[in-house]
């Protein structure tokens, strides 16, 4: 099986790359499509135009369709563990593939400090969608930049240790590509991805046969 995982595409948000994700949705070939959150940004307010409809054009919904909850999408939380045809919405997405168990989630869990506080994120993210498109900024991605800086979130190795219990954990929410693999202390192959996001980066991962790869779009178009 062919699965895709994308993350953090931020639909609706000043800076998130449209015609980017359309390309990629009709050219990408799957059997599974997992959004690990933050796909649509509920939190902010967000502007949907004619590209919202050809994004969920270029979506094959013949295809299951896993959508991992984001905190941009608190929204959406009650309609975990509900489907609708092949869209299934989960808080977390586990499934084994050529012997490994793999575990995706949109990472917010493992985040330090406001972002806890619903009321409080709500009424910043707001402030933060007009100073974006009034002065035509990127705020997002000098927050994330910002927060490894000084190290708001978890460090890789206690998100590791919280989830050794499977083979491949992987996750979003950070907007940092990145991928590590390496030998636990019984010599099994563990790793960690994060997907990075639409916003700046336009990276996804690809699952097959066990294997997980850190794929980039324009690697994808270059092909």
């Amino acid at each position: 099986m062919q699965r895709v995982v994308i993350s953090d595409i931020h639909i609706g948000s000043k800076n998130y790359k449209a015609e980017e994700l359309i390309t990629f949705l009709k050219k990408v070939e799957y059997d599974q499509l997992i959004l690990a959150g933050d796909i649509i940004d509920l939190i902010k307010i967000p502007s949907f135009t004619k590209r919202f409809l050809e994004i969920i054009e270029a979506i094959d919904f013949s295809k299951e369709i896993i959508y991992v909850v984001g905190n941009h999408e608190y929204s959406l939380k009650g309609l975990i563990g509900l489907s609708i045809y092949n869209l299934k919405f989960v808080d977390k997405y586990e499934f084994e593939d050529n012997g490994r168990l793999i575990r995706i989630e949109h990472g917010d869990r493992y985040e330090k400090g406001i972002i806890k506080k619903d009321f409080l994120m709500k009424i910043i993210s707001i402030c933060h969608d007009w100073l974006e498109r009034r002065f035509n900024l990127d705020l997002a991605t000098w927050f994330v930049e910002y927060k490894l800086k000084k190290r708001k979130l978890r460090r890789i190795w206690d998100i590791l240790k919280w989830n050794d219990d499977v083979d491949v954990i992987i996750m979003g929410h950070s907007h940092h590509p990145e991928a590590i693999i390496w030998l636990d202390n019984k010599q099994t192959i563990k790793t960690y991805v994060n997907c990075g996001d639409w916003v700046s980066h336009q990276t996804w991962v690809s699952i097959k046969d066990g294997i997980v790869r850190l794929k980039s779009e324009a690697d994808f178009n270059s092909c």
